[in-house]
């Protein structure tokens, strides 16, 4: 038999027994429920990645969209230009050379207005930084390539302007030796081949920067020759003899309009005469000029006119014609 004491044991372990087997029931019963939660964690995770994904692309929307529209624009814009300078080329006078120049410069800023909208799309930064980054990178590009863009945009007024075209006989009036017929205008330079055969290239930008003169601006060049006659010589006499000398000569216009001859000044000895003779072969210009002077020598030769003037010297501060007899004097007064 069992002494009370074994038996309140005995009830106080069953007793503790069972709270055991309580516990045990109560873990097996939780142990499930963590599982569960472990899914749906995992599956939060992921609507929460794909919920960040859907709203980046939803942030971006627009700026896509956008981005493909001003791509589609600025295609457009540069057909239309290309279609439109492509039929004014012949009313400009453009040939292939001087039009692939322009559409290139017109494919360059469109890429680049285009570039900077896109990259103004996409930046995530702040205005002020876009800006200052904007301006550093201006500043560099412009400083790099100021005198390529000067050029350029002086090749594009000297191609609206037209104040020359191929073939033209011109000169800078910086530079006498600058003088020739222009023989290539691209965008960024123009191409002058010189009366000593040449081969020049100018700038745009210095030729923008410089009067231009353009011997074959109009139908009919004057080309004028100064001659110097002592006074004991018939002024009248001596127009006719140097008009008659303009038309011996070849590629002269003997009518319409006529050469004729003004009376430019007067020197200490001689009156100083100007003929002007009128041709249309600009390119044949010194070698025209040259054949008036020949014939211009012949006839005064053959009418005993002399074209040599007396010089001028000082003498004990006197001035005097520089003769034979003047060296004489001269000599005479040193030994006196």
């Amino acid at each position: 038999m069992l002494s009370s004491s074994e038996g309140d044991l005995f009830l106080d372990g069953s007793s503790d027994g069972g709270n055991v087997d309580d516990n045990i029931i109560n873990q097996a019963s939780v142990e499930p429920s963590f599982g569960a939660n472990s899914t749906t964690t995992s599956n939060n995770s992921g609507d929460g990645i794909a919920s960040a994904m859907s709203s980046g692309l939803a942030e971006y929307s627009d700026a896509i969209i956008l981005t493909l529209i001003v791509i589609g624009s600025a295609f457009a814009v540069y057909l239309l230009i290309h279609y439109l300078l492509s039929r004014a080329a012949s009313s400009l006078n453009l040939d292939k050379k001087q039009l692939k120049g322009i559409d290139s410069v017109i494919k360059l800023i469109m890429i680049v207005i285009t570039i900077t909208i896109i990259l103004f799309q996409f930046s995530s930064i702040s205005g002020a930084a876009a800006g200052a980054i904007s301006v550093a990178v201006g500043t560099v590009i412009g400083f790099s390539s100021r005198n390529t863009i000067s050029s350029a945009i002086a090749g594009i007024i000297l191609l609206s302007a037209r104040p020359f075209k191929l073939g033209d006989r011109i000169k800078l009036s910086e530079d006498d030796s600058l003088l020739g017929n222009v023989v290539e205008i691209s965008l960024i330079y123009t191409k002058i081949k010189t009366v000593r055969n040449e081969l020049v290239t100018i700038p745009n930008q210095s030729l923008l920067q410089n009067q231009i003169i353009n011997y074959s601006g109009f139908k009919y060049l004057a080309v004028p020759v100064e001659v110097s006659v002592g006074y004991e010589n018939d002024k009248d006499e001596i127009k006719a003899l140097l008009i008659e000398a303009a038309s011996k000569t070849s590629g002269i216009i003997r009518d319409n309009p006529k050469p004729y001859v003004i009376l430019k000044g007067f020197d200490d000895f001689a009156a100083v005469y100007e003929l002007r003779a009128y041709t249309e072969r600009v390119n044949d210009y010194f070698r025209i000029q040259s054949d008036i002077r020949e014939n211009i020598y012949d006839i005064f030769v053959q009418k005993h006119i002399d074209l040599t003037t007396p010089d001028i010297v000082y003498f004990n501060n006197k001035k005097i014609r520089k003769e034979k007899d003047a060296s004489d004097k001269i000599n005479s007064s040193d030994r006196s």
